[in-house]
């Protein structure tokens, strides 16, 4: 019983120390001192070893995970924050996605900016609530049943602004969702 509750007590720790971890760099970024290093990123190839890391978490959960980018799509970038924040709304996308559903990572370039889309055909969101999904520890009607703490929505909009870009929700009730990055062609 004593090492049931010590391993308890271990994981609720561990939770709480990344909820801390998580706020720190939502603040460092919205403060405008969170580092970035930048690097040139390969967008086709990020996609690519994200739907990679969660292609399990999509079959388990009966989603199929598509991802399309052209080969030459490159961005200067802090590949590692890039790739998480990518990976929290595919994450995301799985969770609130029913089974036998879709989960759609694409990628373009324009001569200004690429765009990264993280669509699914899932339970969408209701209008009302697309500004508040970004405040820190807003779990939205759909998505308390699910586990989380209500940040990762926030740490992408802090970590796509601290790259000077910008990320946008286009979403109804029972029509999915589709998250939009922009980010600038220039070095952040």
């Amino acid at each position: 019983a004593m090492r049931d509750a010590l391993a308890s007590t271990v994981e609720e720790t561990d939770e709480v120390l990344r909820m801390l971890n998580t706020l720190m760099d939502i603040t460092e970024a919205e403060s405008g001192v969170l580092r970035l290093n930048p690097d040139r990123v390969v967008i086709g190839e990020l996609l690519e070893q994200v739907r990679d890391l969660y292609d399990f978490v999509a079959e388990d959960a009966g989603v199929r995970l598509h991802a399309d980018a052209a080969e030459n799509v490159t961005i200067t970038a802090d590949p590692v924050r890039l790739r998480q924040v990518v990976a929290n709304l595919v994450d995301n996308a799985i969770k609130y996605t029913p089974e036998g559903g879709d989960v759609y990572l694409s990628a373009v370039e324009s001569p200004e900016s690429v765009e990264i889309r993280v669509t699914d055909t899932g339970v969408g969101i209701d209008r009302a609530e697309h500004e508040q999904v970004w405040d820190r520890l807003y779990r939205g009607s759909p998505g308390r049943e699910n586990r989380g703490m209500g940040l990762g929505l926030s740490l992408v909009k802090a970590v796509i602004e601290a790259h000077r870009g910008t990320v946008t929700l286009e979403s109804e009730p029972g029509q999915g969702s589709s998250f939009k990055i922009s980010l600038p062609v220039t070095e952040v």
